[in-house]
């Protein structure tokens, strides 16, 4: 497949991606799956004991920002120019994620499933007022997994790598239904969000600004061989 062909399709994934988005959006909102997507809340929601719950927490609270910012810091600082590259990339992508994530909850408003069916859902993190749709947490993650399973090089400690970061993101994922904080359709929107993103991003990165993304790479490479910043990978 040639690198046209395959931007192309990569742009084709991110609008049909996109699509799907839309359409839970309007499933969610038209009230029609509510009752399937608060029996699946109440049964995901159910409690497996103190330490499997303090693991869901601690996922819920730092495997969004604390453990992406970390991984996208480690791929500038030790990796080889093309790694920094990928690393601006996926930066560049978050930033995406995130003004996407606040503009799709401020275009609808849904409660909280903890706020929304009372005592049948179980609150485990502290009070959160904005819109339950879509998870912030499933598009940031998604995006972060989606990115490393389609960059990373080929080989079997790249693929280890992506395959366990992936892991890190639907742990996060699972554990902000677990905790009460989402209904599931709100975490699906939320991939299917940050996937769209990602194959969308790529299109444009690769095909209107490799050279500036290049060049930045280019200048924190020549700035980190400077300091003797060793490349580990």
């Amino acid at each position: 497949m040639t690198s046209s062909v395959k931007s192309r399709k990569f742009a084709l994934i991110g609008i049909a991606l996109f699509a799907v988005f839309l359409i839970v959006g309007v499933l969610v909102f038209s009230g029609s799956t509510q009752s399937y997507d608060a029996k699946l809340a109440e049964l995901i929601n159910t409690y497996l004991g103190s330490t499997f719950t303090s693991l869901m927490v601690e996922a819920s609270l730092y495997g969004r920002e604390y453990f992406w910012i970390a991984i996208v810091f480690l791929m500038l600082v030790f990796g080889k120019r093309n790694t920094k590259l990928l690393a601006l990339e996926l930066a560049a992508l978050f930033v995406v994620g995130i003004a996407a994530g606040e503009i799709a909850k401020s275009v609808a408003f849904r409660e909280r499933p903890y706020a929304e069916l009372g005592n049948l859902i179980v609150r485990r993190m502290p009070l959160d007022t904005d819109s339950s749709f879509p998870s912030g947490h499933a598009i940031i993650v998604s995006i972060g997994a989606f990115f490393v399973l389609l960059k990373f090089k080929p080989g079997w400690k790249s693929r280890a790598v992506a395959a366990l970061l992936t892991l890190e993101a639907a742990v996060v994922c699972y554990s902000r239904i677990y905790v009460g904080m989402h209904y599931p359709l709100d975490v699906l929107a939320g991939i299917l969000l940050g996937g769209s993103i990602v194959f969308a991003g790529i299109y444009v990165i690769e095909r209107y600004l490799p050279r500036i993304f290049l060049k930045i790479a280019n200048a924190f490479d020549a700035v980190l061989r400077k300091l003797r910043i060793p490349e580990v990978f």
